[in-house]
Order: C-alpha cells, then structure tokens, then sequence
C-alpha cells in the first residue's frame, strides 16, 4: 500500500514538472525510485515538497491527488531550417529544402521570414558558420546608409543562398557585396542582377558566444 503511494506520488509529481516545462528536473527523478522501494516515505515527502516550492507546483496534487491533475505541457511548433546550398537543377535557382527543426518563438517568424543555416565562414566571427539565420523576404531594400551595411541573402543562380553584407557603391550605379574574410572576395551586381537575386535581410541571428 504505501509502494503504491509512493508510485503514485512519484508519478504526479512527474506530470506536474513535465507541465511547467522543467523537462530537465522530472529526468533527475530516476534516482527517487529507491526512496518508494525502501519505504522512506518522509524522504519522499520532503523531495516532493522540494520541487513543489522550487517550481511553483500543487502540492496537494502532488502528494494527495486533491484538485486538478495538471496538465502535460503542449511541445512548441518546431520551425523548418532550409539548407543555403539547395539548388534547383532546371533552373539553377536557391530552392527550399529542409534539413532540420528548430523552436523559435513565433514572434521572430512574421510572414515573410524564413530560417536558414550559415554554411560559410565569409561573416565571421560576426556570423559563425552552423549559426541560425532568420531572413525577412519583405525587406529586401539595401539602405543608402554606407557606415551600418547589413547582412542580406542572395540568390547566385548555380550556388544557392550566400550571406554578404551589402551596401551601395559610391557612385550609387552597383551594389556591393562582401565578406570578412580573405576568403571571400567581393562582388558587385547592378541593381537588377538576374543572375543574383536579393532575397532579404537577416534580421535575427543564434549562435553560440
């Protein structure tokens, strides 16, 4: 009877982590097993009352079952990552395809955004290679503005997505686009280039400090 009690103590406070989102503390628990076989139920009491207070749960659900059971939390949508390199073989053109699923807050993902993973090391160390990229469709206007040049994504016809900075060149007839390292030499496009389409700004970036 009290092994039952114990389980089902263990269980509960289980359900109740896992709906707060402490995913990390309800793994820990495995260890509290011996606590229900032994039959150290003021252990168990304490352990359960510990995570209570540490994570704001409903003890007496936790230990007696009174009230409402929570709720498992619901997993967060996972957003597409689109490879840079995929290339359409007919036309030559970027194209779309998934490599993996990440969980973004969806106040980073407007219409018109889509995430990416840098490929190149051109950008670094301002954008690391592997880092995560979310590229704004809609605001696909490089600035006048030469001093604060942005990262933009383009679309070279046979190579994919590249990330560059971009800014105007000074007598304003061409674009620039350019890397931070050696490695990647500049290039320049007229405003209608195309071979090399504008696809938008990166306007979020993750990666790791």
């Amino acid at each position: 009877m009290e092994q039952e009690r114990g389980f089902a103590i263990i269980e509960r406070l289980l359900q109740a982590l896992k709906a707060h989102g402490a995913h990390a503390a309800a793994k820990r628990l495995a260890w509290a097993q011996p606590l229900v076989t032994e039959g150290d139920a003021a252990a168990l009491r304490s352990l359960a009352l510990r995570h209570c207070r540490e994570y704001a749960l409903d003890a007496d659900w936790v230990l007696l079952g009174w009230g409402r059971p929570e709720n498992a939390a619901p997993l967060p949508e996972l957003t597409p990552v689109f490879a840079m390199s995929s290339v359409n073989p007919d036309t030559g053109r970027w194209q779309r395809r998934e490599i993996e699923r990440i969980a973004l807050s969806p106040d980073l993902l407007a219409p018109g955004r889509f995430v990416s993973r840098m490929e190149e090391r051109c950008l670094e160390p301002r954008i690391v290679q592997g880092a995560y990229l979310v590229i704004d469709t809609k605001d696909a206007h490089v600035p006048r503005d030469r001093e604060s040049p942005s990262a933009f994504a383009v679309d070279l016809r046979g190579e994919g997505l590249v990330v560059r900075l971009a800014r105007h060149e000074r007598s304003g007839s061409r674009l620039e686009w350019y890397g931070l390292t050696s490695d990647c030499p500049s290039f320049f496009t007229p405003p209608k280039d195309q071979d090399k389409r504008l696809v938008g700004r990166v306007v979020w970036v993750a990666q790791p400090l």
